[in-house]
């Protein structure tokens, strides 16, 4: 019974398993589309982005959600996935609400990248422009009286978008001599995208502070920082934070507000922190929308003269030295020199230098560093060697530096030693220039209470050619009130007790461009005081005046002179008398330059300008930086001459002055030019030919205000407005209107004639007559 009651279980177990088998399983429901209003640490995102839902998985996301956020996947471990469970992401937890179909993401701050906020304010570097052009610099300066001599100093400069070309010297003129002495020629180069320049011509080598530069004439490739001004090239301090909900932040370098912003929730960093060099703290405010704050101090070292991370600055010489100079125009060694130094940022905490020379049987090489100690200073030093042929008196030679600076608000040390063996040389010693054998610097200065400062200093000095010096001197100097400056300094040669000498200033600003100075000194048993008073030019355009007298030994000195300084230049008189002698001389100053088919005169022109140009009307002010320069000749053209190169200057002018039919399409641009070069700045000023018409209909009433009106010599659509007036511009000698009055259309014509001092004047008024 047993085995014949299994064996029929076992059957229908069969026939039941078989069957349900049979049975078709229905699929698994398809995940559920929600567009959810997504919220990131309490913030709204402003953002509706897709998600799904399944039983068993809960919530899903692309990783693209992840990317619109602003949040990197590869945090999240989800890098190369299309979707992801919510749940199973590391630091992200969430909370779904169905009924306002929203979902509020919570990350931890690590997770999220940093908000980046900038501490400068300095203006906006930019794509520089070229105008191809000339100039001419001048100052011409002439001594009046039975000695008239004369001396002109020029720079000559040729300008396009391949570079500058520059000669600049200086002719001297009288009855001993008359000679003109070349300085310097040169083709400059420079590309802002690599910030690298090449300079074909006279040059200076480069150099570190414990080398030496020299005049070359010959090829130059060399880094060049300038091209970007906007740019930190040291190590600039960087603070983080986080806040927790939207919150202001603001940042104080000793007590000074340097930033106060408004940040997201989350995390951010403040960098590129300026306005500081040396030891300083820093202080960093969040304050939230109920005005709770959190203070967070730390302290700070930065010094300007390391380089940042990453960053190198280089430059490269090959030519021949120049000998002489300002004495003769052309002399030059036969010899080739070549010359090379290099600086790389290792890190914020580290700057590596090195240095190399060969020429006229001399080479020479060196490397040296800056190490900053943490928030205890920089130290610095440097090893080089030579080895020079019999020419220089033979033999291999080293040269050592090491120093260390520590700069606060509060007190400031720096300390720097220098020693050079007997043979040691460089490419100076060859041409006569012997270098200095040992040097030592002591440097001490103290902040003390009121603007009070207080300075000691030891100067150590022995070189080959002159008596071995050890100079000691004290310096005070005091902020008094009132716009007054009082400065006390002493110093005495401890090797040589004849050399010392004590000095006196007080020296003050006043209202109206107006300083004052009167200072006292006596050195090496020579007495002497003066007293000044002047008052400078106004930057538009004016007069300016200075008065002196000087006295040293008893004998007096008196001079004065009276400054003009206009649109094309300045010209300032002197007069002087001493010892019973009196004499005259004068002073001009200013530039030619040729652009945009004319010639134009100026001021001197600096580093970067601009001519602006009004299409020929003259007297329209122009403004630098919304400081009025100067108003446009009878041309129409004023040449801007101290602009900063590759930054953003605001050139405009003031249309206030203009007539009223005058048209001004802009008032100001925004212009960056390059280095040592100028470009042409339009403001087209039109004249309209313009008249408000007064317009009525058949029956001598004005036509209903909105009424269409299309002139039809330019083509241009207006409406009528009240009393009839409509206004027309760009008129003709003869002019046709064409309206539709009552579903009819009618045709008005009139004559236009511009008349001098009637701009824009009223015509009319016209019949609207019936056309066919």
């Amino acid at each position: 019974m047993r085995r014949r009651f299994a064996w029929w279980w076992l059957l229908a177990c069969w026939v039941v398993g078989c069957a349900l088998a049979q049975t078709p399983v229905a699929p698994p429901p398809p995940d559920e589309e929600l567009f959810l209003e997504v919220t990131l640490n309490g913030e709204a995102t402003g953002l509706i982005l897709r998600f799904t839902r399944g039983k068993p998985t809960g919530l899903r996301s692309s990783v693209q959600n992840l990317r619109d956020l602003e949040l990197d996947p590869k945090l999240f471990g989800v890098d190369g996935q299309d979707e992801f469970d919510l749940d199973q992401a590391k630091g992200l937890s969430y909370t779904y609400d169905a009924a306002r179909q929203a979902i509020t993401l919570r990350v931890a701050d690590h997770l999220r990248a940093p908000i980046q906020v900038s501490a400068r304010t300095s203006r906006r570097a930019g794509p520089a422009s070229v105008t191809p052009g000339a100039l001419l610099n001048y100052d011409i300066y002439t001594r009046l009286g039975q000695q008239r001599s004369s001396s002109i100093s020029n720079e000559l400069r040729y300008f396009n978008a391949s570079g500058v070309l520059s000669s600049t010297g200086v002719f001297n003129y009288s009855s001993e001599r008359r000679e003109f002495i070349r300085y310097d020629t040169a083709w400059v180069h420079a590309d802002p995208d690599t910030l690298e320049t090449w300079q074909a011509g006279d040059l200076i080598s480069s150099s570190l502070t414990w080398s030496r530069s020299l005049r070359m004439g010959g090829l130059q490739w060399r880094r060049s920082f300038d091209l970007r001004p906007d740019l930190l090239t040291f190590p600039a301090a960087a603070l983080g934070g986080s806040a927790v909900v939207p919150s202001a932040v603001s940042l104080y370098i000793d007590g000074v507000r340097q930033v106060d912003t408004a940040v997201p929730s989350g995390p951010f960093v403040i960098n590129q922190v300026s306005g500081i060099n040396g030891a300083g703290q820093a202080t960093l405010v969040t304050r939230d929308a109920s005005g709770r704050a959190v203070s967070t101090t730390m302290p700070l070292y930065v010094d300007t003269r390391m380089l940042a991370a990453g960053l190198n600055d280089y430059s490269v010489e090959l030519g021949v030295l120049r000998r002489r100079y300002t004495l003769a125009s052309f002399d030059y060694s036969r010899s080739p020199a070549l010359s090379g130094s290099l600086r790389r940022g290792v890190s914020d905490d580290l700057t590596l230098e090195a240095h190399g020379e060969a020429g006229r049987a001399t080479l020479n090489g060196g490397a040296g560093l800056l190490w900053r100690l943490g928030q205890a200073g920089v130290v610095s030093g440097s090893l080089a060697g030579s080895r020079s042929g019999e020419g220089n008196g033979g033999g291999s030679g080293g040269q050592a530096t090491l120093g260390y600076q520590y700069l606060s608000s509060r007190y400031s040390l720096d300390l720097q030693s220098q020693r050079a063996s007997l043979r040691y040389a460089d490419l100076g010693t060859a041409e006569g220039a012997p270098v200095v054998r040992a040097t030592d610097r002591i440097n001490l200065s103290l902040s003390l209470f009121r603007g009070q400062g207080l300075g000691l200093s030891l100067v150590s000095v022995r070189t080959p050619l002159t008596p071995p010096a050890k100079v000691a001197a004290l310096t005070l100097s005091s902020t008094l009130g009132m716009g007054l400056y009082l400065s006390v300094s002493a110093f005495r040669d401890l090797r040589d007790q004849q050399a010392r000498g004590v000095f006196f200033s007080l020296s003050g600003s006043f209202g109206d461009r107006i300083s004052a100075n009167a200072s006292r000194s006596r050195q090496n048993g020579v007495q002497s005081h003066s007293m000044t008073l002047a008052r400078t030019a106004d930057y538009g355009g004016g007069f300016g005046w200075a008065l002196q007298s000087v006295q040293t030994n008893g004998t007096p000195l008196r001079q004065g002179q009276v400054t003009y300084l206009g649109n094309y230049g300045q010209l300032t008189g002197y007069t002087q008398q001493t010892g019973g002698t009196s004499t005259s001389s004068l002073d001009l100053s200013g530039a030619l330059v040729l652009m945009d088919g004319g010639v134009h005169a100026a001021r001197q022109v600096g580093a970067g300008f601009a001519l602006v140009s009004t299409d020929g009307v003259g007297g329209v002010p122009v403004l630098q930086e919304n400081l009025a320069i100067g108003r446009t000749s009878g041309s129409g053209y004023l040449l801007v001459p101290n602009l900063n190169p590759y930054l953003q200057n605001q050139v405009s002018i003031d249309v206030s002055a203009l007539p009223l039919d005058a048209r001004v399409l802009r008032t100001g641009q925004s212009v960056v030019p390059a280095r040592l070069s100028g470009l042409l700045v339009k403001f087209p000023v039109e004249t309209y030919a313009a008249a408000s018409v007064i317009l009525h209909g058949a029956d001598d009433k004005p036509l209903a205000a909105g009424t269409a009106v299309q002139h039809v010599e330019s083509g241009d659509s207006t409406v009528v407005g009240y009393d009839g007036v409509v206004f027309v511009d760009h008129l003709q000698p003869r002019n046709h209107l064409k309206l539709t009055v009552d579903g009819k259309p009618c045709m008005v014509e009139f004559a236009y004639a511009a008349v001098k001092g009637q701009p824009m004047p009223t015509l009319g008024p016209f019949r609207c007559e019936g056309v066919q």
